[in-house]
């Protein structure tokens, strides 16, 4: 699943706030990690309350202390310093994951407000939209604290779209590495939160609408019981359930009913159902919720599910 553990720096403490997380990870699953440190185009002074790495040579001494440190838990450690200046370094964090062939990204959220108030963007997603590889993304507290990390209780947001493999592949794997409980969730809207682009061909009449949601209901249902039946078969400690209505504050309170420390779930690049993934719908729950994401950038251009129209329309 995942073997190599590539975790961005960029000098403040903030973004250390992730290395306990890393361990954990590291120590359970058997990963490699491999430090990055990205040179910025005029560099800021500080950051984070921080002093800015404004160098390589200073850039490598500090990941040297770092790698000791991490050495010191018996982790496997490396670092890379990237001497070029890069105005866009998120792009560059996304290419040198692939380059490198990391599996997985760590990084921690950044605040606003003295981190009062959560908000999703800036690097974050800026290395899910440029790259392919995995995030799991640490939210710290108001002191830059990031929380004990288990997980426990992990939430997989699904849809009936190819996207959702990979999310049902590394969360069952998880689950069975961590004893953790295991939850998986579908959402499909109601007529009054259905968006257009979720109904192709549109100007639907009120009762055809639901008639539709009503079988994708059914068919998503179905699909359900088989996965969780696979599941149970590999002996992971499984639920299910497919709410009806708006996927953000579904996924928020089944994040809060399960006490979930981690939801996994695809980003962008889908419609139909799908569209439920949208970037910002990712948003909207880092806004409500505050354990830990892993996030799956989904392909652009992919077999995509949306409601079958044709099967409900009138034939001549």
């Amino acid at each position: 699943m995942f073997s190599n553990l590539l975790v961005p720096l960029d000098g403040s403490k903030l973004a250390e706030s992730v290395l306990p997380v890393v361990r954990r990870l590291a120590e359970r699953l058997g990963c490699e990690v491999k430090l990055l440190h990205v040179i910025e185009k005029r560099p800021p002074s500080s950051i984070h309350g921080d002093t800015h790495l404004q160098d390589a040579a200073g850039a490598q001494r500090y990941l040297t202390l770092i790698v000791e440190k991490l050495e010191g838990w018996g982790l496997r450690v490396s670092s890379h310093v990237h001497e070029v200046p890069q105005g866009d370094v998120p792009r560059c964090i996304a290419e040198h994951a692939e380059e490198l062939e990391q599996d997985l990204i760590v990084l921690c959220t950044h605040g606003s407000g003295g981190f009062k108030r959560f908000v999703f963007g800036t690097n974050a997603e800026q290395v899910l939209t440029h790259g392919c590889t995995p995030v799991v993304l640490i939210k710290t507290d108001e002191f830059g604290r990031a929380p004990d990390f288990g997980p426990r209780s992990i939430i997989a947001f699904m849809d009936c779209t190819p996207h959702s493999g990979p999310v049902l592949t590394a969360c069952s794997e998880l689950s069975i590495i961590f004893q953790a409980k295991l939850h998986l969730l579908y959402v499909v809207p109601t007529a009054g939160s259905v968006t257009p682009d979720q109904v192709p061909g549109g100007h639907l009449v009120p009762s055809t609408t639901r008639l539709l949601l009503d079988l994708e209901t059914e068919q998503t249902t179905g699909r359900m019981q088989e996965q969780l039946q696979l599941l149970l078969a590999r002996n992971v400690e499984v639920s299910g359930s497919v709410e009806r209505g708006e996927a953000e504050p579904a996924v928020v309170a089944a994040a809060a009913e399960r006490q979930a420390d981690m939801v996994a779930m695809a980003t962008r690049g889908l419609a139909g159902i799908g569209a439920f993934w949208a970037k910002d719908l990712v948003s909207g729950i880092c806004a409500s919720y505050d354990g830990a994401l892993l996030l799956f950038p989904a392909e652009t251009i992919s077999p995509q599910r949306t409601l079958n129209v044709k099967a409900l329309q009138p034939q001549n």
